[in-house]
């Protein structure tokens, strides 16, 4: 005789059954067993389904407001652009990196409070230059911020003149070479 499936309301995300908050039906053991045990669900009765409904209603408020947080955030954060002060190695190299979490402190620095997570960089910067880095504020608002890497040392060349200097053709020596052969 086979056992009728049970609906269960999930308080967590299971990997390939659902999400929290849904209602999904599945075999008595495996609920008794590996669900209940694990807080992953609960019985769906009636009360459990409208004590979700009120926090999916929650949920969605909550994410109202942050949306509206994080499209004032990008108004702020609108041509907004920063420097970040790194050591040099060698040319353009910088001894460490700049990541995100320096790009975050700089950014509350300016009086804007923005999490290090938030900030989406693929990988550290580890050269001289200017940058473009993307900041996610919710999932359907993201902003770019300029990002200035420039030398520490006050003494140092400016950025301007290092870019320059790196894309500039190395003509230059041919040229005093050439003239230094003709003397």
């Amino acid at each position: 005789m086979a056992k009728r499936n049970i609906e269960i309301l999930l308080t967590k995300n299971v990997f390939k059954l659902g999400n929290m908050g849904d209602i999904v039906k599945v075999k008595p053991g495996f609920a008794r067993n590996y669900l209940f045990p694990g807080g992953m669900g609960i019985p769906a009765d009636q009360a459990a389904k409208r004590q979700i409904e009120i926090l999916q209603e929650r949920a969605i408020a909550q994410d109202k407001d942050r949306k509206s947080q994080a499209e004032r955030m990008k108004a702020q954060l609108a041509g907004v652009s920063i420097q970040v002060a790194a050591n040099v190695s060698h040319d353009r190299q910088l001894f460490g990196s700049v990541g995100a979490r320096d790009i975050a402190e700089k950014l509350s620095a300016s009086g804007i409070a923005v999490e290090a997570n938030n900030i989406a960089l693929h990988e550290n910067i580890k050269e001289l230059g200017k940058y473009e880095v993307r900041v996610q504020l919710h999932s359907e608002v993201e902003v770019t911020v300029k990002v200035e890497v420039v030398n520490a040392d006050p003494n140092a060349v400016g950025l301007d003149e290092v870019l320059e200097a790196a894309t500039a053709p190395e003509t230059s020596d041919d040229a005093a070479a050439a003239d230094a052969s003709a003397e």
